[in-house]
């Protein structure tokens, strides 16, 4: 692979994995059922068994694993594969060279040598770096979905502190509650709630990306609200307020957003499964979610 020297730094995967951080149900019994699928990458049960308890730091069983964390850990996998599968597509794939680099840069930001998790890591890695690097092949990955993110977004939201109450706003608008009238009496963003929820039209970048990346998907498949949309500041539930289609970003001058960019592209033009025991698999959101809880208690915070 001929590769230019890099220009930009890429993220260091252990890092954004806590800062952002095809499934095929094989009929079939024993531990090899394939459980999470993304491109040419699966996962076996055992095998998501293995990552709950390298993230936990304690031994869980099949049966015995705790649903929103299994639903954390396999959504983490979810987005990184997606990214790699994307670049193999394209012809971009980690050589010798680049996965020994990328191993240097974990260990040096902190990652034990020793950690189990440190190979998975390094394949991520090296795809965000060879992303960063700029080669023909992630040029032509973007060049050919560019027009997924060809948007300004238009929207509006309401912020709630936890995810299920984010499911009973849901509940509410599917009962014909206005948007509004909720944003106003219950969103935890002052500023926009005050307005109805309306956040105006932006340009990509301005928002975190778990929220770009659900109104981007809710933009492709013609939804008006998606949700629960996580974030450090809550859980949104996401309304399109306008079509605004624009020209797509060039490749040269997407700059610091490269490795974003490629992420969300990857995100949407991945086919992904989940075996429900590990969470499910939300397209428009692109989010792995764990199972949701019972609405009474949240409508009853809510005030409904």
């Amino acid at each position: 692979m001929t590769k230019r020297s890099h220009s930009r730094r890429a993220p260091v995967v252990s890092t954004l994995l806590w800062t952002t951080v095809l499934v095929v149900l094989v009929v079939a019994c024993g531990s090899s059922i394939s459980a999470v699928r993304v491109g040419e990458s699966t996962l076996a049960r055992e095998e998501v068994v293995n990552l709950v308890a390298e993230a936990t730091g304690d031994p869980v069983s099949v049966d015995s694993l705790d649903a929103s964390t299994a639903a954390g850990v396999v959504d983490r996998f979810v987005r990184f594969e997606a990214l790699v599968d994307l670049l193999a597509e394209y012809g971009v794939v980690a050589e010798v060279s680049d996965l020994t680099s990328a191993r240097d840069r974990l260990i040096a930001a902190g990652m034990d040598p020793a950690d189990p998790s440190l190979p998975r890591f390094i394949g991520w890695q090296a795809a965000l770096d060879l992303v960063e690097a700029g080669v023909s092949g992630v040029r032509t990955a973007y060049e050919a979905h560019s027009g997924l993110l060809a948007h300004d977004l238009c929207t509006s939201h309401i912020l709630v502190s936890y995810e299920d109450d984010a499911h009973a706003v849901l509940h509410l608008l599917k009962s014909g509650e206005d948007f509004g009238d909720l944003a106003r009496s219950v969103s935890q963003d002052p500023g926009s709630g005050e307005r109805g929820g309306t956040l105006g039209c932006v340009s990509l970048g301005r928002f975190v990306p778990t929220f770009e990346r659900a109104a981007l998907g809710a933009l492709a498949a013609g939804e008006t609200v998606v949700g629960p949309v996580p974030s450090q500041f809550g859980f949104h539930v996401i309304r399109i307020d306008e079509l605004r289609p624009v020209e797509p970003v060039a490749f040269e001058n997407l700059g610091e957003r490269l490795s974003a960019a490629l992420l969300q592209v990857a995100g949407l033009t991945r086919i992904v499964e989940v075996e429900s025991r590990f969470g499910t698999w939300d397209p428009v959101v692109g989010r792995v979610a764990p199972p949701a809880g019972p609405l009474a208690p949240s409508l009853a915070r809510l005030g409904s």
